[in-house]
């Protein structure tokens, strides 16, 4: 559906995007997700057609756009403010599209009116914009961009001038309309819970570059460096040497003076200095089987979040980890600061990374 070849884009001496490659299928949900001045939106502006690249090319459903100009681009294009004119009702917001590209009165009502049906505005028709609420004035802005049928949405934090709550709902509402539409939707985001939330798939992006493409769910729990696994969710790092090998488990000697065993994707070598993460969410407090392994420390902070407690707790060295637990899943034991805690884990649920260290100074273990 939209494929993008090596593009790079620069604005003098400032590059903001280097060397991206990545296909969108049809259908998608698609999000870029990343820090403020990451690229992302200048991806979405280059795709369609605000920006020309400084390298590469751009496809969209087998046609080669790199050149063409905005307004025959097949995608419309959703702006943060949504843009609707407030001096239109919303019937001709919508028929601005159809009726600069020509075409008959006769066609535009029709194809008008079957968006106002489907986004459920027939009633607001003939409202203008400073009527609208902020999930209609989304609906309208969206109906207004498929009124010249694109093949691809591409929606630029569509949700970030709203309130919490209404962004939630709206996120919910936004996935209902796609699966209707099964028009293809790119988004762009810096937040993390809404991504997850509306993606198919997802890419995460720093510096202009795209770092790891997939599911939400391959992403959170397989993440390919610590920069996606530290920008999606909480984490704690521990970081220490591989002191022995068992099978297919690696044995780290963590700095605070406790081992951690680990079954990493990677291979490891002996003494190699690594950095190893577990979600707060990870840890039990009650041991799942006889050999369960475990972190011991002191509890020194309790949070209350409704369904779930965020403990924080003291290991060796003055190391401090959170651990998230479930409130229904707790026993009715009262727990007091000061207390032993033992923190229990699943080796497979360590995520294991190569010491920036390493990395940093080219040395090969």
């Amino acid at each position: 559906m939209v494929r993008l070849e090596a593009l790079s884009k620069s604005f003098g001496d400032k590059t903001v995007l280097r060397d991206c490659s990545l296909e969108i299928k049809a259908g998608e949900r698609f999000v870029l997700l990343g820090q403020s001045g990451c690229g992302k939106t200048t991806l979405l502006r280059l795709i369609a057609g605000f920006e020309k690249p400084s390298a590469g090319r751009i496809w969209i459903e087998g046609e080669e756009v790199t050149n063409i100009p905005v307004e025959k681009r097949p995608a419309g294009f959703i702006f943060q403010n949504y843009a609707l004119f407030p001096h239109m009702s919303i019937f001709d917001n919508i028929a601005v599209g159809p009726r600069l590209r020509g075409l008959p009165e006769g066609q535009v009502k029709q194809r008008v009116d079957t968006l106002l049906e489907t986004m459920r505005l027939a009633d607001l028709r003939s409202a203008f914009p400073g009527r609208l609420s902020g999930g209609e004035s989304q609906r309208a802005a969206i109906a207004r961009a498929l009124a010249n049928q694109p093949k691809v949405l591409l929606l630029d934090e569509p949700l970030s001038a709203l309130d919490l709550e209404l962004r939630k709902s709206l996120r919910h509402e936004l996935v209902e309309l796609q699966q209707t539409l099964q028009t293809t939707f790119l988004f762009v985001t810096h937040d993390q819970e809404e991504a997850m939330s509306l993606a198919t798939r997802l890419a995460i992006m720093k510096d202009g570059a795209l770092l790891q493409v997939g599911s939400p769910e391959e992403l959170y729990d397989r993440p390919n460096s610590p920069d996606v696994l530290e920008f999606l969710g909480d984490a704690n790092r521990l970081e220490g040497g591989v002191l022995r090998r068992e099978g297919n488990r690696i044995v780290v000697i963590l700095n605070l003076g406790q081992v951690l065993e680990c079954e990493p994707e990677g291979d490891f070598e002996l003494r190699q200095d690594v950095v190893c993460y577990l979600r707060p969410e990870r840890f039990l407090l009650e041991p799942s089987h006889s050999n369960a392994l475990c972190l011991e420390g002191v509890l020194v902070g309790q949070e209350f979040l409704g369904d779930a407690l965020l403990l924080r707790v003291q290991l060796a060295n003055e190391v401090k980890i959170k651990v998230r637990l479930q409130r229904g899943l707790l026993s009715d034991r009262e727990r007091r600061m000061g207390d032993a805690v033992k923190l229990y884990y699943d080796p497979k649920q360590v995520l294991v990374f190569d010491s920036p260290a390493n990395i940093k100074s080219g040395s090969q273990v």
